[in-house]
């Protein structure tokens, strides 16, 4: 597992994120899959909020005691300890079950070592994405824009939605500001820039698979996709 290249693709919608979904899964023995309706993000979620109760400073105390007093409450209450926060999971525990069904999702046999997902939907949250990477240390991210924003917002399912235009430059400064701030983990990839030979190396080079930069099926994906 360690081992493992780990990569999210987090964009904007109509953004030619699925263009770079499919051009990473040319690289051999890999899983990177479509969006799933923003459930990591709960379940990223769900660890943070696990993490903040553990720690909480109504917690120090009882996270001290023994194993096989915890599970003892009445002793815990003769302690003086405060009640209203008890709880009997161990946090080690929790994280490891986090990973597992990470690993579940998208971990297709053993022999994949290259996965992963794409996400559209993060609401501003996109700092999950350090609770994602404390799970899995190695992983890396692609940040997914648009440069022809007025096309972007007249395409598909925004053309409905008359505020598109700000929307989307809203989520686009999000995730440029997000970009600079983490740049050890995130690369900052643009529609437009998908054509661009030395770019594309340079996003290989970024998630660790500098061998397996194939310019022949990049070029066919990019004409067979070409976003409208």
């Amino acid at each position: 597992m360690a081992e493992d290249k780990i990569i999210l693709i987090c964009a904007i919608g109509r953004s030619g994120s699925t263009t770079l979904q499919l051009i990473l899964n040319t690289i051999p023995n890999s899983n990177i899959c479509g969006e799933n309706e923003g459930a990591v993000n709960s379940l990223l979620e769900f660890y943070k909020q696990i993490k903040n109760t553990y720690n909480r400073v109504d917690n120090i105390e009882f996270n001290k005691l023994k194993n096989e007093d915890k599970q003892n409450i009445f002793k815990i209450f003769q302690n003086g300890t405060k009640p209203s926060w008890y709880n009997s999971f161990e946090l080690e525990q929790v994280k490891q079950t986090t990973r597992n069904t990470i690993i579940t999702m998208f971990k297709k046999n053993d022999t994949t070592n290259v996965w992963g997902f794409k996400e559209i939907r993060y609401n501003g949250k996109l700092e999950l994405l350090k609770e994602f990477r404390e799970l899995f240390p190695q992983t890396k991210v692609i940040l997914n824009i648009r440069d022809n924003i007025k096309k972007q917002s007249q395409s598909s399912w925004f053309k409905k939605d008359p505020n598109s235009f700000k929307k989307i430059i809203k989520e686009t400064n999000e995730i440029v500001e997000f970009w600079k701030n983490n740049r050890d983990f995130c690369f900052l990839n643009v529609l437009e820039k998908m054509y661009n030979k030395q770019h594309m190396i340079q996003l290989f080079q970024f998630i660790g698979c500098s061998e397996h930069f194939n310019e022949d099926k990049i070029k066919n994906l990019l004409l067979s996709t070409r976003e409208s």
